[in-house]
Formats: structure tokens, C-alpha cells, sequence
């Protein structure tokens, strides 16, 4: 039995030519259940795509194949060529909202959610599936429920509590 996806997004996966001395992002959207509204889930933009992992260093006007794969499960993404390297970091923008204010998935948004979400709430990476998770620097805005971050570099990303029990889901 296939289970259909917490969040209903515009994109599960999404790919676009990066080129090196320009701007290029690429934006995915989400339709929520509580209103008829579209809300903004990931952005992510890039100018200097600088060292492709198997490639080498890349030559303004160059270009590389990126894949941006959503997971619904959590508020993760993986970011593809793993290890593509930047110049000027890329920007990452991912959004929570569509959590519902349920941040710890007991199926109520209430103060413990509220605690959660203003103290223990981050933006993670790994370099890949062996690897142990580690939190960013990332900028949290609680006004739009979102994290930003500039990437150095791609791997697996994640929005998850501090302590790693579990991951926010939709």
C-alpha cells in the first residue's frame, strides 16, 4: 500500500543547470490542507558552482546538472552532485510551516511545540548515510517558520530537534 506524502508539494524532485558567474535558483511550493493557499517550502540559488566531485573546477560559463529531492517524511532535502563545491556559497531557504505548529507530531500544536520550535530546532547536515549528523549555524526566523542558510557545499540537509529523537514531519 503506497502512502501518500504528508505534504503536498508543487515538486518532490527537481533538477536545473547551475552556471558559474550566473544566478539561478530554483523555488518549490507546497499546498497545505488548513487554507487554499500555495506557501514556499525550499529556495535555493546559486552564482558560483566552483568544484564538481569526478569533474574538477568548472570555468566561468560552465555549467553543472543540479537535483534538489525533497523528503516529506521530515524536512529534509538532498542536495546533488554530493560534494559540489562553491566559490560564493549558495543560498539555502527552507521553510517549516507546513508542520502545522506540530512540531513534535503528537497531532497538537501546543506549548511544547512552542518550545521546541524557539530552543531546540535546527538546521542539520550529513555527508552521507554513514556519516553522524551535525547542526549548522543556520539563521532561524520564527516570524515566516523558516531556516537560511549559506551552503559551502552539498550533502543531505535536515530540519530536526536538537536532540535528534526525531524529525519534523508534515
Amino acid at each position: 500500500m503506497a502512502l501518500t506524502p504528508p505534504l503536498s508539494l508543487d515538486q518532490y524532485q527537481v533538477s536545473f543547470w547551475a552556471v558559474r558567474g550566473e544566478s539561478r535558483s530554483v523555488q518549490i511550493n507546497y499546498s497545505s490542507s488548513i487554507d487554499s493557499e500555495t506557501h514556499p517550502f525550499l529556495l535555493l540559488t546559486t552564482t558560483d558552482p566552483q568544484f564538481v566531485p569526478g569533474v574538477g573546477e568548472l570555468a566561468l560559463g560552465d555549467s553543472v546538472l543540479i537535483t534538489v529531492s525533497v523528503d516529506t517524511s521530515k524536512i529534509g532535502v538532498i542536495l546533488e552532485p554530493s560534494g559540489l563545491q562553491f566559490g560564493e556559497p549558495a543560498h539555502l531557504k527552507i521553510w517549516y510551516g507546513g508542520a502545522g505548529g506540530d512540531l513534535n507530531g503528537d497531532g497538537v500544536a501546543d506549548s511544547s511545540d512552542s518550545v521546541i520550535e524557539a530552543k531546540l530546532l535546527g538546521l542539520w547536515y550529513r555527508e552521507d548515510d554513514s556519516a553522524a549528523w551535525e547542526k549548522l549555524g543556520a539563521s532561524q526566523s520564527l516570524d515566516d517558520q523558516s531556516f537560511t542558510y549559506a551552503l559551502p557545499h552539498f550533502c543531505e540537509y535536515e530540519i530536526a530537534e536538537a536532540l535528534l529523537e526525531w524529525s519534523v514531519g508534515f
